[in-house]
């Protein structure tokens, strides 16, 4: 799809990937709404942006993905100020080995939660303009991470579950595309919290530095524009219904899965 006219909604987006994946879409011609839970730095964000890019091209809305009144409220608003979206970025999640019911609750629920209600309202089928809906997971979703293993499971359904959206035989009646952004390593607080936490269970990033320094230093850190530049690959690929990005910082972007996506 074409940047420019394009409205987006962005989860987790007042700092961080989703403010870059903003940023970038407003660069371009788009308008976005900014939805995250944390309020003062979402308001920030939003003056920032208007500053930047004019009044009428951006919003923010309090969401919490794991409340769906949240996600209805947002949605209402956006389309009440812009009278469209097609665009779905459910780009907000955590890193938390600590409490893996949360982990879950908001990296993989949170994403099932917003690409749902983001059909009902975008599908071509229903009134909706048609459009694009990207999942942000992680490379962590696609390839063991033996220090965040609760992590790891949250993309790996995050994973499962765009592919599988994207095969269903009705897209293209819903004018509707799924695919999904599997950054590695990335210079933002998430790669920082990884190994700044004190007293994660079962492994502790101090018991294991070496060995962990060692895949980090493997793969290499992203930069935020490495991964943003990838985002904006993504939304401009006329053929990415069932693309699965990973952006590593040695080897770029690539495109798995999609010469045969039903293959192992």
């Amino acid at each position: 799809m074409r940047i420019p006219g394009t409205v987006a909604i962005v989860t987790g987006g007042a700092r961080g990937l989703g403010k870059a994946f903003s940023e970038e879409l407003l660069k371009r011609g788009g308008k976005v709404c900014i939805a995250d839970v944390n309020v003062t730095e979402g308001q920030q964000t939003e003056q920032i942006f208007k500053q930047k890019y004019g009044e009428d091209t951006s919003m923010f809305m309090k969401c919490d993905i794991t409340n769906e009144t949240d996600f209805k409220g947002l949605w209402k608003a956006a389309i009440k100020k812009f009278k469209y979206v097609d665009l779905m970025v459910n780009n907000a999640g955590i890193l938390n080995e600590q409490e893996p019911n949360k982990t879950v609750e908001i990296n993989l629920l949170g994403v099932m939660r917003g690409t749902m209600i983001a059909i009902e309202h975008m599908r071509k089928d229903r009134g909706g303009k048609g459009g694009l809906i990207i999942n942000v997971s992680s490379t962590a979703g696609l390839f063991p991470v033996f220090f965040m293993p609760s992590y790891a499971a949250s993309k790996y359904g995050v994973v499962g579950f765009t592919r599988s959206w994207a095969a269903n035989p009705l897209v293209n009646e819903f004018g509707l595309s799924f695919a999904c952004l599997c950054p590695a390593f990335s210079d933002t607080n998430m790669l920082t919290d990884t190994v700044d936490v004190d007293e994660p269970p079962l492994i502790t990033y101090k018991q294991n530095k070496e060995t962990v320094d060692g895949i980090i230093g493997g793969l290499g850190v992203n930069t935020v524009e490495d991964v943003t530049n990838a985002f904006v690959e993504l939304v401009e690929n006329p053929d990415n219904n069932g693309a699965v990005v990973t952006v590593e910082k040695k080897r770029g972007p690539r495109y798995r899965f999609k010469d045969h996506p039903h293959k192992l």
